[in-house]
């Protein structure tokens, strides 16, 4: 017969997302919400309580814990509010989830391991101002030149856009492909607050999730170096469809 209680270590993960969501989150939620700002304790509350790397293992420094403990902290989180789910569902199941499983030890090293110690906030963008739904609609191009690529275009309503350290990024590296709407030729790219070129800003007036962070993030000759790259040219298509 098959046990589905849950383990000890599923339950503890959850009564740590519990508290987190009962005294950081809800005493001030409706502040925050009126407000359109993110709460600036929740992060370093969620960091405190190994909330942002539990399900990563141990080796690139989180706790090795399951999917399932993942799933119970989401529902303790969004009990609080989505905005502080959302950080859950991107920081880790977006951006960390598939840095996992398809990047290469260097890169798990370097861009991994600092999100799951919650010393990296960290998000993904693949929406655009004209293309959500539709992939293969967004524009954003990333040209080689040498040991670089250089990324142009612009994601928008990106979840921790305006406050995130590192950005998984989407963008065409075939430009015939993009003209012929063909997915295999949408590349990945592991992207850094800082680089030259990058800005971001943040979007208000929403309707829902006005204590989440959502922004625009925008590429004017950006230079990533080739090394960020995850897994190969052509893999962004299948890299976003695995973690959403």
């Amino acid at each position: 017969m098959i046990d589905f209680s849950f383990t000890e270590n599923q339950l503890a993960v959850r009564d740590m997302a519990r508290d987190v969501a009962a005294k950081v989150v809800l005493p001030k939620i409706q502040e925050y919400d009126r407000s359109q700002k993110l709460n600036p304790d929740l992060i370093p509350a969620m960091r405190d309580a190994n909330l942002l790397g539990f399900c990563i293992p141990e080796q690139y420094g989180g706790l090795g814990m399951d999917y399932i403990s993942l799933g119970l902290a989401s529902e303790e989180m969004e009990y609080g509010d989505t905005s502080a789910r959302v950080i859950l569902s991107v920081h880790i199941g977006l951006y960390s989830l598939p840095l996992l499983t398809f990047g290469n030890e260097a890169q798990k090293q370097k861009y991994l391991t600092p999100a799951a110690k919650g010393e990296k906030l960290c998000t993904f963008g693949l929406t655009e101002p004209a293309a959500g739904s539709d992939v293969v609609g967004i524009q954003t191009t990333a040209v080689k030149d040498g040991n670089h690529y250089i990324l142009n275009g612009e994601k928008m309503w990106i979840s921790l856009a305006d406050v995130a350290d590192f950005f998984l990024m989407f963008a065409w590296t075939d430009l015939a492909k993009k003209k012929a709407r063909d997915h295999s030729g949408i590349s990945a790219f592991i992207v850094e607050r800082g680089m030259a070129g990058l800005t971001t800003g943040t979007i208000h007036g929403k309707l829902g999730v006005r204590a989440g962070n959502t922004g625009y993030i925008s590429f004017q000759d950006v230079k990533v170096p080739a090394e960020n790259l995850v897994y190969k040219e052509g893999a962004g298509f299948k890299i976003a469809m695995f973690c959403l």
